[in-house]
C-alpha cells in the first residue's frame, strides 16, 4: 500500500515514515473498499452478476483507482450484454495501471477482432430499433428484431426481458417465462426478471379454467332400436324393411352405364387428342428448360449484386468501428492528463473532441470528465493569468484569464484583472467592454467602483 500524499510504501505504522502523513483512515478506506471488491468475487462467482455489481460499484466510489474491481465489474457488465460500459471501465483501468492490467488484454481481445465489435454495434442499434417499434405499438416487428439480436447476442440480458415484456402482453405466458429462465441462468438474482416472473405468476393465476362442454342428452322414441357401431351412435326406426340388396345391384347397373358414357365421350377423345399434344408437350418442357436456366443465371446475378453490397457495407462498418476506437482513445488521453495533474491540457483534448460523435455512454465518461477537469482548469488558468499580470506579461494574462472567464463567467476577480490588462495593454475598446461587464455584474463590490473610475479615465 502507498501513501496518497507521497507514493511511499506504507508499514505498519498510522503515519507515513516519508512525509509523516496520517494515513490510518486512508488505511481503513483501502481495507474496506478491498472488502467490497472480495465481496462482488464471491458474489461473480455463483453468477450472482446484479449483486456482484453493486459490491464492485460501492468498491469503486471508495477507491476509484481499484483497478481489481474496475476491471471485475468490467467482466460483469461485459457478461450481462452491457459492452460499452464494460469498455469504459477498462478504458479507466488502463489509464490508472499503465502497466501489468489484465485490462489490455480485455481491450485487445476487442480491438483485434473488427467482426465482433460490428455484431456488438449491430446488436446495439437493432435493440434501439425494437425499442422504436414498441413505442410505435408495432409489437410484432418488435419480437422478430428481438430475437434476431439474441441470436446473435445471447447474452443481452434486457433483450431478453424485453421479449418477455412483449410475450406477456400476448398471454403468451410459456414463451415469457423461457425468456425469463434465460436471464436468471446469466444473472440468477436479477431484480427486474423476478419481479416479471411474480407478475407471471400472478397473471396465470387468474386466467379462468376451460369448462368441459356439456353432453347433449340423448333422446331416443320408443319406436326405435339404438345400437354403437365404433364411435357412432345408430337408430334405426322399427317395422322399416332392410331393401339395401336391391338398392346395390340398381347402384351397380346404373355405374356400369356411366362408365361407358363416359369412356365413349371422354376417354377415345382425350386418346386421340393424346398424340396430337405430345411435340406441343416437348416443345413447352424445353421452354421450361430455357426458362429455369434464365432464371438461374438471374438468381446467381442478384447474389453476386447482394454479396457486392454486403461487402462494401461491411468495409463502411469496419472504417466507422476504427473511428469510434480512435475517439475512445482521444478520450483516454485527455483523462490521463487530469490524471496527472495537467487540468489545461486535459480540456484542451476534450475540446478536441467531438462530444456528438461518441456514442451515448460515453458521452457520459466525456461529461464527468469534463466536469472535473473544468474546475481544476478554471483555478489552474486563474492562478497563471493572474501571475502573468503581475509580471506584465499582459498577452498570457489576457489569454488565460479570458479562458478562465470563458469556462466559468462567475469568476468576477478574472473579469477584472482581464479589463485590467486590457487597459494596461493598451487595447482600450476591450478595456471599455470589460470594465462595462465588471460594473454590470459585480455592483455595489469594490472591483465596480475601480472600473467606474478606470472606464470615466478612458472616455
Amino acid at each position: 500500500m502507498k501513501c496518497f500524499n507521497c507514493g511511499a510504501e506504507l508499514t505498519n505504522s498510522d503515519y507515513c515514515e516519508r512525509c509523516g502523513a496520517d494515513v490510518s483512515r486512508y488505511r481503513r478506506l483501502i481495507r474496506l473498499s478491498n472488502a467490497y471488491y472480495n465481496e462482488g468475487l464471491e458474489k461473480a462467482r455463483v453468477r450472482d452478476l446484479s449483486g456482484a455489481s453493486i459490491s464492485l460499484r460501492q468498491s469503486l466510489k471508495i477507491n476509484k483507482k481499484n483497478t481489481d474491481a474496475r476491471n471485475l465489474l468490467g467482466l460483469v457488465y461485459f457478461e450481462m450484454g452491457e459492452m460499452v460500459d464494460a469498455l469504459s471501465h477498462w478504458i479507466i483501468s488502463k489509464n490508472f495501471q499503465g502497466e501489468k492490467n489484465l485490462a489490455d488484454e480485455y481491450i485487445e481481445s476487442v480491438q483485434n477482432s473488427p467482426a465482433r465489435l460490428e455484431a456488438i454495434n449491430t446488436t446495439i442499434k437493432k435493440y434501439n430499433q425494437s425499442l422504436l417499434y414498441c413505442e410505435q405499438g408495432s409489437f410484432d416487428l418488435a419480437v422478430i428484431q428481438l430475437k434476431k439480436v439474441l441470436s446473435t447476442y445471447p447474452n443481452l440480458l434486457k433483450g431478453h426481458q424485453l421479449l418477455a415484456l412483449l410475450y406477456m402482453k400476448e398471454d403468451n405466458y410459456a414463451r415469457a417465462r423461457a425468456e425469463l429462465r434465460m436471464v436468471l441462468d446469466i444473472d440468477r438474482t436479477n431484480t427486474r426478471a423476478l419481479r416479471y416472473l411474480k407478475e407471471l405468476d400472478e397473471a396465470e393465476g387468474r386466467q379462468p379454467k376451460r369448462q368441459q362442454p356439456k353432453k347433449e342428452e340423448e333422446q331416443v322414441s320408443k319406436d326405435a332400436i339404438v345400437y354403437t357401431s365404433g364411435n357412432e351412435t345408430i337408430i334405426q326406426p322399427i317395422g322399416v324393411k332392410d331393401n339395401s340388396w336391391l338398392h346395390s345391384i340398381i347402384n351397380i347397373v346404373i355405374g356400369i352405364g356411366i362408365g361407358m358414357a363416359v369412356m365413349w365421350f371422354l376417354i377415345l377423345p382425350a386418346q386421340q387428342q393424346m398424340n396430337s399434344s405430345e411435340l406441343n408437350d416437348a416443345v413447352a418442357e424445353y421452354s421450361d428448360q430455357v426458362e429455369a436456366k434464365t432464371a438461374a443465371l438471374n438468381s446467381l446475378q442478384a447474389e453476386m449484386d447482394t454479396v457486392k453490397a454486403e461487402a462494401e457495407a461491411a468495409v463502411q462498418t469496419a472504417s466507422e468501428a476504427n473511428e469510434q476506437l480512435t475517439r475512445y482513445e482521444e478520450l483516454l488521453k485527455a483523462y490521463r492528463a487530469y490524471a496527472e495533474e495537467d487540468s489545461p491540457g486535459a480540456l484542451e483534448q476534450l475540446e478536441a473532441i467531438e462530444k456528438e460523435t461518441l456514442p451515448e455512454n460515453a458521452q457520459i465518461l466525456y461529461d464527468s470528465v469534463f466536469r472535473e477537469v473544468g474546475a481544476a482548469a478554471v483555478a489552474e488558468l486563474y492562478r497563471t493569468g493572474y501571475a502573468a499580470y503581475q509580471s506584465n506579461d499582459f498577452e498570457t494574462s489576457i489569454a488565460d484569464l479570458g479562458k478562465c472567464y470563458e469556462l466559468d463567467n462567475t469568476q468576477n476577480n478574472a473579469l477584472y484583472f482581464l479589463a485590467r490588462s486590457y487597459h494596461k495593454s493598451g487595447d482600450v475598446e476591450n478595456a471599455k467592454i470589460y470594465y462595462q461587464k465588471v460594473i454590470e455584474d459585480c455592483p455595489g463590490t469594490r472591483m465596480a467602483s475601480d472600473a467606474t473610475k478606470l472606464l470615466a479615465g478612458l472616455n
